[in-house]
């Protein structure tokens, strides 16, 4: 924004304005308005999507883990260690993935979940348990592909692309329109662009909700699976 305002005092000072102010302008930035309303009504749906993700994986790890602990005390030969380990290598994998946006290894570390549900089979646990903690994995493998396609997908390419373009158009045209006295100028530019972009890093923000680092407060937080991790840990020691 203030590197627009810049340009404006630029041009105002060589007296390059050749836009005067018009009602087509004025469509203009209403039809602006309207556009980026369909994104962002869009976006928002996935984003509150996402913002569950969270809470259901942690709950379905939270539910296999207790499980299995309770499994432990009646069949003491199940590899309750392997269990924890591998549903640490799942949130590791899935925190990794988030960094990389072609990785699905978290995937993988789902499957890895079947050996201990062999291994239940093998010491004698009744077939409805080890059913339900496969419906179970189903619905974490769910939740998972979930995310890659929030995360991956953009919301109407060609409408995103299109308010770009219609953003560019304002400001620019901001920048070359006759507009007296120059204080009110920058005022008015100076709002409408911190306007536009806000929006369009907003609609950046809720396209890709999932941040590892969390660099905004607006980022899905994943305090969630952080503590699952830490009590791992803690039952571990």
């Amino acid at each position: 924004m203030l590197g627009v305002i810049a340009v404006k005092l630029v041009i105002a000072a060589f007296s390059l304005e050749f836009i005067s102010i018009s009602p087509l302008f004025t469509s203009i930035v209403a039809g602006g308005v309207f556009v980026l309303g369909l994104i962002v009504a869009g976006t928002l749906t996935d984003y509150k999507e996402a913002d569950r993700v969270p809470a259901e994986i942690t709950a379905v790890l939270t539910n296999i883990h207790d499980d299995c602990s309770a499994f432990k005390r009646a069949f003491p030969d199940l590899d309750f260690v392997r269990l924890k380990a591998t549903l640490l290598r799942i949130t590791q994998a899935f925190h990794d993935d988030l960094k990389d946006p072609s990785a699905v290894n978290a995937l993988d570390a789902i499957d890895d979940l079947n050996e201990t549900f062999l291994e239940m089979d093998r010491i004698g646990v009744a077939a409805t348990y080890t059913s339900r903690l496969r419906n179970e994995q189903a619905a974490l493998r769910r939740s998972i592909l979930r995310v890659y396609h929030i995360q991956r997908t953009e919301f109407l390419p060609s409408a995103f692309l299109l308010i770009q373009s219609i953003v560019i158009v304002i400001v620019t045209a901001l920048a070359f329109m006759e507009i007296e006295p120059i204080y009110e100028a920058v005022i008015i530019i100076s709002f409408i662009s911190f306007f536009f972009f806000s929006l369009l890093r907003l609609l950046h923000l809720m396209d890709q909700p999932f941040h590892v680092d969390e660099h905004t407060e607006d980022d899905v937080s994943l305090f969630l699976l952080r503590g699952f991790v830490d009590r791992l840990n803690r039952s571990a020691t």
